[in-house]
């Protein structure tokens, strides 16, 4: 399993980007503290917060990519499938109205975690060279178009 918690390491060369990465490492501890408890509203409602972090986040690293000349379209693909499979992994544990499995906590968790340190690591990452050339505080809204 992949680590939890973000690292210098792990930065992008961004702040803003780097922030967003360390609040969804943290929330997804979140996610896994609701799905062990499996509470269904608690669960429900933590992943629907981290789903909404997880959607600014993608809009907010669109938005730089295209800001900086950055090409995105396979990254801004895996972003759909991420959120595909978020949406699909709240249903059906949902459905089974907290009486999930300790196996399925552990799977959704190790996809979660994987997925975020995979996307950090290898997508993000694939930035670090054109935001280099910018200010490491450099936000969304900084450049007008």
């Amino acid at each position: 399993m992949e680590q939890k918690t973000w690292t210098k390491m792990m930065s992008v060369g961004n702040a803003f980007l780097d922030a967003d990465h360390q609040k969804l490492l943290g929330m997804i501890e979140e996610v896994e503290c609701a799905m062990r408890a499996q509470d269904t509203d608690t669960f429900s409602r933590t992943l629907k917060t981290f789903e909404e972090a997880v959607r600014i986040h993608f809009r907010n690293e669109e938005l730089i990519a295209k800001m900086i000349g950055h090409p995105f379209e396979q990254h801004m693909e895996e972003h759909q499938y991420v959120l595909s499979e978020l949406q699909q992994m709240e249903a059906e544990l949902i459905d089974m109205h907290g009486r999930w499995s300790e196996s399925a906590s552990i799977h959704y968790f190790i996809f979660l975690s994987n997925w975020a340190n995979e996307h950090i690591r290898e997508d993000d990452m694939l930035m670090k060279p054109t935001l280099q050339a910018h200010p490491y505080d450099f936000r969304p809204g900084d450049l007008q178009e």
